[in-house]
């Protein structure tokens, strides 16, 4: 029985590259423990197959290199568990992370996925139950480069804070100003929350009857489309209850040109 083995053939076993194996015997991660004097050859023995398991299992949970060679130097029963128990601390963080994520991608999909299904026309729509929404003041003069700038705040404070937000951004319209027809003056900046955030300033978008359509186009056009919905809203009997909510459907992130930007707009109503 062979109990001496080469690189190459405990790169076979192993799956990993020569070069990796070197690398580790460079960094004395790894390294092997017999030299031939005569022509200077290193191999591995038979009892070191089961340590470069331990290594490799130890890096797929994630320690460096550096990480595994200090364990390695001083692994013991007490050391094994405590180095568990905070690998399995930090994956479930990971995991965490990770499920945070995949719900903001899910939502943005629902978002795309609503815009291809419902962009022609205005929605008479019901939401079922109060959303949270991060937000930040827009400065005066409370344009678009000024609601721009809020945007970028309140990104600093939702990463600062690990608010649980969406990928997507919006911004309000207070009533006032859509009453009087000033349909670019911007009162906040907002993302969407999964949950209320525990720290920082958010504002309950709540549930009921919402008037909803799409301005297509560059931002500097949707007047005319608030002109449209507001129109829509009066001659079918309803009266505007709450600011306008502006979430961002199509932007620089998932289109070149302002041309096919689209802006998804949200009004409560109530009959008159």
């Amino acid at each position: 029985m062979n109990t001496k083995f080469t690189v190459g053939e405990i790169a076979k076993l192993s799956g990993l590259s020569k070069q990796t194996l070197i690398y580790y015997d460079k960094e004395n991660v790894f390294k092997p423990k017999l030299v031939d004097s005569n022509n200077n050859y290193r191999y591995y023995t038979a009892d070191q197959i089961e340590v470069l398991d331990s290594i490799l299992i130890l890096k797929e949970i994630g320690l460096s290199l550096k990480e595994i060679k200090d364990f390695m130097n001083h692994r013991n029963s007490d050391n094994a568990v405590a180095l568990l128990k905070n690998q399995q601390k930090e994956i479930k963080q990971k995991i965490k992370q990770l499920s945070l994520i995949e719900n903001r991608l899910d939502y943005k999909l629902r978002t795309l996925q609503e815009f291809d299904r419902d962009s022609e026309r205005v929605q008479i729509t019901t939401l079922e139950k109060t959303e949270y929404l991060a937000i930040e003041p827009v400065t005066t003069p409370n344009g678009l480069l000024d609601v721009d700038l809020a945007i970028k705040r309140l990104l600093t404070k939702a990463n600062n804070h690990n608010y649980p937000y969406y990928y997507q951004i919006g911004d309000m319209v207070s009533k006032e100003n859509l009453l009087l027809g000033n349909y670019i003056s911007f009162e906040y900046a907002f993302l969407p929350l999964q949950v209320a955030p525990e720290k920082g300033t958010y504002h309950k978008k709540v549930k009921g009857t919402y008037a909803k359509c799409y301005h297509q186009g560059p931002y500097k056009n949707i007047t005319d489309t608030y002109q449209f919905l507001i129109e829509y809203i009066k001659k079918e009997g309803y009266q505007i209850a709450s600011p306008s909510y502006e979430y961002c459907i199509l932007d620089s992130l998932t289109t070149k040109k302002s041309e096919e930007y689209v802006t998804e707009i949200q009004i409560k109503i109530e009959k008159t």
